[in-house]
């Protein structure tokens, strides 16, 4: 199996530990306050961006902007954990891999900065599904708590 399909694996792996989806089901029930355009803006830039900087940098600026991010403390939570919890888990990831990683390397004759673009690589996918586990809580919040978002029509997804 080559590296990409392995850490699309480890990802979704990682991503299926129970401590990830409790932490998100609690996020996204702490999250109704927010409207649903803001889910959805995250959402999208945690999928359009190669850099783990831009979502963590669109947070900080949620949170500073915006008074529905602070209350409750969800923006700081939700940052947290990506910064520390993902982190941790992109560095298991990595060293799980790390045997792949370097024959990779060596195959490629790339650089040491081949193993930074990985580590990269595995944490904006950790943060991705992260995301999309949010963002699937806190619809159905939205939907148990009987509130309707910005736009309560139903998607055809």
């Amino acid at each position: 199996m080559n590296l990409s399909m392995t850490i699309i694996r480890a990802v979704a792996k990682e991503l299926d530990h129970d401590a990830v989806y409790d932490r998100a089901q609690a996020l996204g029930q702490q999250a109704v306050g927010l409207r649903r355009a803001q889910i959805s803006g995250l959402e999208s830039i945690a999928n359009s961006t190669r850099k783990v900087s831009d979502v963590l940098d669109y947070l900080k600026l949620r949170t500073a902007r915006h008074k529905e991010w602070r209350a409750g403390n969800i923006g700081a939570a939700v940052l947290g954990f990506l910064q520390n919890d993902l982190r941790q888990r992109r560095d298991g990831v990595f060293k799980e891999l790390a045997d792949m990683v370097e024959k990779e390397k060596e195959a490629q004759k790339a650089g040491d900065e081949f193993r930074d673009y990985v580590r990269q690589d595995i944490y904006i996918r950790l943060i991705r599904g992260f995301v999309a586990q949010l963002a699937a809580q806190y619809e159905f919040a939205v939907l148990q708590q009987g509130k309707a978002g910005d736009d309560d029509s139903d998607d055809a997804d």
